[in-house]
């Protein structure tokens, strides 16, 4: 590193923390978010085992009644065969005997039925031990899931902990006016306030610096705002870990560029 104004690798390494604090919360603020997920997840799924076994009682009680009327319509066709032998006249024997063919055939058609609704019943019995099997995985899976978020949140406490402290010792070495709209810029543009300029190019909007406007960046000797963007601006090349990274990047076409957009 050449010899260059002292704000700026420390504006430097502050941006990078805060880049990395950001990251932290952003991770700790989503595991809510990732818990709810999966108590929503097994929510649904016990809802709907809980609407499986309310069809499987519907159709098992309309099963009962079927078989019901069933047993009453044997009873009705015994009943009728019994009483073919005390009919007198052809007209009581034509009507009986027309009789026991309806309820012949009912008995037929609600047979058919019951076989339809054993296998209906069958069915859902078996959905019904698949589901359960399924909701069973799910909370054990659940359960695991919310101990490891439990132990990343605990990670992520202590390392956004650590990583305040850090910040703190970071800004003191920052002059206040310098920090104030460093502060600001990142305020408004999304926590990139402190950006390398590579070949000419904002890092962040990836527009044109102006040439003398770069030239003085080279230099090294003042902080200077992007004309496009307005981030504060580093020459890559006072830090090689920074010049080989943006010297590895594939530049975007012109017209692919979106102003005030950081690409990361």
């Amino acid at each position: 590193m050449t010899d260059i104004h002292p704000q700026i690798p420390a504006l430097r390494t502050l941006q990078r923390q805060d880049r990395r604090l950001t990251s932290l919360e952003k991770k700790l603020g989503g595991i809510p978010a990732r818990i709810s997920g999966l108590d929503s997840d097994l929510h649904k799924l016990e809802q709907l085992l809980v609407a499986e076994r309310g069809k499987l009682e519907e159709t098992r009680s309309f099963q009962s009644r079927q078989e019901n009327q069933l047993h009453d319509e044997e009873d009705q066709i015994r009943n009728s065969k019994a009483k073919l032998g005390q009919i007198k006249t052809a007209r009581e024997l034509n009507a009986q005997q027309r009789e026991l063919e309806t309820t012949r055939r009912m008995v037929q058609t609600r047979t058919g039925e019951i076989s339809k609704l054993q296998d209906a019943v069958s069915k859902t019995e078996q959905q019904i031990a698949k589901m359960e099997a399924q909701l069973s995985a799910l909370r054990s899976a659940a359960e695991a899931e919310k101990l490891r978020l439990a132990a990343e949140r605990t990670y992520l406490e202590e390392n956004i902990d650590k990583a305040r402290k850090l910040r703190a010792k970071s800004v003191q070495g920052i002059e206040r006016e310098i920090l104030a709209n460093y502060e600001r810029i990142r305020k408004r543009l999304g926590g990139l306030a402190f950006v390398a300029a590579h070949r000419e190019r904002c890092t962040a909007c990836k527009m044109m610096i102006p040439h003398i406007l770069y030239m003085r960046l080279l230099k090294g000797r003042e902080i200077l705002p992007c004309e496009s963007c307005g981030r504060l601006l580093y020459w890559s090349g006072h830090f090689p870990e920074d010049h080989e990274k943006h010297e590895t990047l594939k530049p975007k076409p012109a017209e692919d560029v979106v102003p005030g957009v950081p690409e990361f």
